[in-house]
């Protein structure tokens, strides 16, 4: 589904299994955000080829986290594509996080990210991205704002009336209320979660920081 010149997103949902909404990004060097788990990734790909796209194209492949239904799928990539995801998310997963994930029933991937993105802008041809670090969710959340469009892609920090959630190791609540009150100061006219539905306009977006930051984070 277009959303924007360039900007396509391929939302999961189908309550039978858990998986995120995919995000990818056309240009000089294709991007795909948060592909998901690796066995329901041929519904991307479907998706993408009723657009006239072929993951065959991808240059890039960006997660918000570590957790399996948004980056296991990174493995369906080859050696000759740059993979990334935040700093701190690296080093908690190389640091003992990937075990205690995988105590719990995760699959982790065995993929080695490329690129530990870090905050700051990232360019991939003509497209520049801020990367913004927002722990809470897990450790190296991070979200990815394209301001030339106030297009915010939140990953599982911020949904439509919710929040991600913290009671997996890793999780944190005051980081997240601080990251979520972090993102509500920044203008955005399209929102992409990591789940659920998209929301359009900035009054609409406002309203649910607004209701968000009310009712989790009194």
């Amino acid at each position: 589904m277009r959303l924007l010149d360039d900007f396509y997103v391929y939302p999961w949902t189908s309550y039978q299994e858990n998986n995120c909404n995919t995000i990818f990004v056309d240009g000089a060097v294709p991007l795909i955000i948060d592909p998901g788990h690796m066995h329901l990734f041929n519904h991307v790909v479907e998706a993408m080829a009723r657009d006239g796209k072929s993951t065959g194209g991808v240059k890039c492949v960006f997660c918000t986290h570590g957790h399996p239904d948004h980056m296991e799928a990174v493995e369906m990539f080859g050696s000759d594509v740059v993979s990334g995801i935040g700093k701190t998310e690296y080093e908690y997963l190389e640091n003992g996080g990937k075990d205690i994930l995988m105590a719990i029933g995760c699959r982790m991937t065995d993929m080695t990210f490329k690129v530990m993105l870090k905050p700051g802008l990232v360019t991939l041809g003509d497209k520049t991205f801020r990367v913004i670090d927002t722990p809470g969710h897990s450790p190296g959340s991070i979200c990815l704002y394209w301001e030339e469009k106030r297009a915010l892609i939140s990953g599982d920090t911020v949904f439509y009336m919710g929040v991600g959630r913290t009671d997996i190791p890793g999780g944190d609540a005051e980081k997240l209320a601080r990251s979520v009150s972090e993102l509500s100061t920044l203008p955005i006219e399209y929102l992409i979660p990591g789940h659920g539905e998209i929301i359009k306009g900035e009054k609409a977006i406002l309203k649910n920081f607004n209701a968000i930051l009310g009712r989790f984070f009194r």
